[in-house]
């Protein structure tokens, strides 16, 4: 998804703090996962983590300073939850892999115009499907974040300035698991509609987009030594925003509004603070 979306922030939350006191934000509530794919599909939730617990793990905060009345609409959003073990919703792998193939529908526009509109399509009708509301209060990261904020987000707004996954790409390690992990919630408590976006767009990435499908299991390779807390290297410091390229045709669906489970952090920096982006320093 980093790569497709074109930056280095694979992650996003809402600063906060778990006391009643007053002062700077301690804690990043966000939707986390926190094991291996192998171990159950969601997994983690929306937790309320130590800033220590990211810098922990070698990875960097930035903040985006928001106005008065999106931080109370966010922190009041975030009542609904308890940070507590078992008591905060669920962490969705599925939307992380939802939102990756809707924005190869993007890369695959100006080339495949045909696959791209079938492939976004797929991806919309599941993040459709699979919403998060009060009695399933499943998410991924960025999806967490724009229901909190209550910005709603168009098509146009998932075209990134630059990047892109290719063609003939060969990463195959780990084909079966990403296998396990796609199927394993098709059928989820008998509601057909889910069981049938989700096969589709399933069936879809497998018959048609090997590409994407390669590059996703070499991903979720990499991304297992970060849940693992086993990553080392220096803090990689994000590039200015940059515009999308003006004669991409994704562009011009300016009417067409997303599902919530196809924001990315990507589009989140760039609708509340393109400019006023911001590292958290360690106290």
């Amino acid at each position: 998804m980093e790569a497709l979306d074109g930056t280095r922030f694979s992650h996003s939350g809402i600063a906060t703090r778990i006391d009643d006191g007053t002062g700077p934000a301690t804690h990043l509530a966000s939707a986390l996962a926190t094991e291996l794919p192998d171990t159950g599909f969601d997994i983690g939730g929306v937790r309320w983590d130590e800033f220590a617990t990211f810098w922990g793990k070698h990875r960097d905060l930035y903040c985006i300073p928001m106005t008065d009345e999106l931080r109370a609409r966010a922190l009041a959003y975030l009542t609904q939850f308890e940070p507590e073990p078992d008591k905060e919703g669920s962490f969705s792998f599925l939307k992380l892999v939802t939102v990756a193939a809707g924005l190869r529908s993007v890369e695959l526009e100006p080339r495949w115009p045909d696959l791209a509109e079938r492939l976004f399509g797929a991806a919309r009708d599941v993040a459709q499907a699979w919403e998060a509301t009060k009695d399933d209060p499943s998410y991924y990261c960025a999806e967490l974040a724009a229901h909190a904020y209550g910005r709603p987000f168009t098509r146009a707004e998932m075209v990134p300035a630059a990047t892109g996954l290719g063609n003939g790409l060969q990463e195959w390690s780990w084909i079966g698991r990403l296998v396990r992990a796609w199927g394993e919630r098709v059928d989820d408590g008998g509601d057909p509609t889910r069981a049938e976006t989700w096969a589709a767009l399933f069936s879809l990435v497998f018959s048609e987009d090997w590409d994407f499908v390669s590059r996703a299991v070499g991903a979720s390779t990499r991304s297992s030594f970060y849940l693992l807390g086993g990553v080392r290297g220096s803090v990689v410091t994000p590039l200015p925003l940059a515009d999308p390229p003006a004669d991409h045709p994704g562009l011009a669906h300016t009417g067409v509004e997303i599902p919530a489970a196809l924001v990315t952090p990507r589009m989140l920096w760039a609708a509340f603070g393109r400019d006023a982006i911001r590292r958290v320093e360690k106290s």
